[in-house]
């Protein structure tokens, strides 16, 4: 997967915090159809990853590491059920226009259920390691 553009330009990812009362809203999901756009828990993403690597025999790196330790921890699993990826054209980054876009979009809507939202970049100095109990 590819964190940067042709042109060497950073990429984006957003991220909704939702209450425990959010559900499939029909207005949020028009909205997103409309960006060719979709919603992935990040715990259902976890458990993809750990499965992915598994399938692989890749399981003899921290990331790997740190992602299955989460997914069987309850605390972090509660945590992580609750937070959901905008994967755009089926790609977890895209261009920051377009999460700037869908972003505005989403805070028009004016959703209780959504606490907040983050937008991440690709830039490695700006993301979390894994700790360091889980680093190779």
């Amino acid at each position: 997967m590819s964190y940067y553009t042709d042109h060497g330009e950073v990429l984006y990812q957003i991220r909704l915090n939702v209450s425990d009362d959010f559900t499939d809203n029909d207005v949020l999901n028009e909205l997103l159809e409309n960006h060719n756009s979709s919603l992935m828990c990040q715990y259902d993403a976890f458990v993809f990853f750990v499965r992915e690597c598994e399938n692989k025999k890749e399981t003899d790196n921290s990331l790997y590491k740190w992602t299955k330790d989460t997914i069987e921890d309850e605390v972090k699993k509660a945590k992580y059920e609750k937070i959901y990826s905008v994967y755009v054209e089926k790609k977890q980054v895209y261009k920051e226009d377009i999460a700037d876009k869908i972003i505005e979009e989403i805070t028009n809507l004016n959703l209780s259920t959504i606490e907040s939202i983050d937008k991440f970049d690709t830039q490695p100095k700006n993301n979390p390691k894994p700790p360091k109990q889980f680093r190779d």
